[in-house]
């Protein structure tokens, strides 16, 4: 008696992720609604500073930079920053108060975009590449602004190591970008990295606003 002969099953190949890699660039603060759009995988605001608070921040002694590492409703996010500027004992002025309005305001348009009433805040100063390797970070979406010193350099996933492919934000540039956790099929295929720092050059003021996960 002859046993049933068996036959594998057939694998059928495994369709690779979409993946988006698209950057779009505008001058409106709307562009950074569209980084829920297909394919993109970060928005950028072109928003040159004010000049007489470009000059107040880059002539702070690098003591006078708020450092800050905070959980907040949106809502607490001035507070919070004007609270960290108290501490590093910042010039009070107009200047200031721009600043904490400047970065509430961007909280507040993160929230918003990420469905979300709570925000991770972090105002680092450092005077060196913070993350010199080119990466995604384990979030869903980050929004990035430097507000002193040189902005983030950016490039997709498959052009790192080519240099006329990595690209560079402005400074007071704010970016949102995809990462790791992003909740889609799509891949983000965008890397970003710290710029580095050149010999002499005085730290950089970078604010990071993540969803409160």
């Amino acid at each position: 008696m002859s046993l049933p002969e068996r036959t594998s099953p057939i694998r059928q190949p495994v369709a690779p992720k979409p993946t988006a890699s698209d950057v779009l660039i505008g001058r409106d603060p709307d562009i950074l609604n569209d980084i829920r759009g297909p394919g993109v995988a970060a928005a950028i605001w072109r928003r040159p500073m004010h000049p007489t608070f470009q000059n107040w921040i880059d002539g702070l002694d690098d003591t006078q930079l708020p450092r800050l590492r905070t959980l907040v409703p949106v809502h607490k996010a001035e507070t919070a920053v004007l609270i960290a500027c108290g501490i590093a004992k910042t010039p009070q002025g107009p200047e200031l108060d721009r600043f904490a309005r400047d970065v509430s305001a961007l909280t507040v348009q993160y929230c918003r975009i990420m469905g979300t009433d709570y925000a991770r805040i972090r105002l680092d100063v450092t005077d060196e590449a913070m993350c010199p390797k080119f990466h995604r970070d384990n979030v869903p979406a980050r929004l990035i602004c430097t507000y002193r010193g040189s902005g983030t350099q950016y490039v997709p996933d498959p052009y790192q190591n080519d240099p006329q492919r990595i690209r560079q934000m402005h400074t007071g540039d704010a970016a949102l970008i995809r990462g790791e956790r992003w909740p889609s099929e799509e891949r983000c295929g965008l890397l970003h990295r710290s710029p580095p720092m050149t010999h002499g050059s005085r730290p950089r003021l970078l604010l990071v606003i993540d969803i409160a996960d």
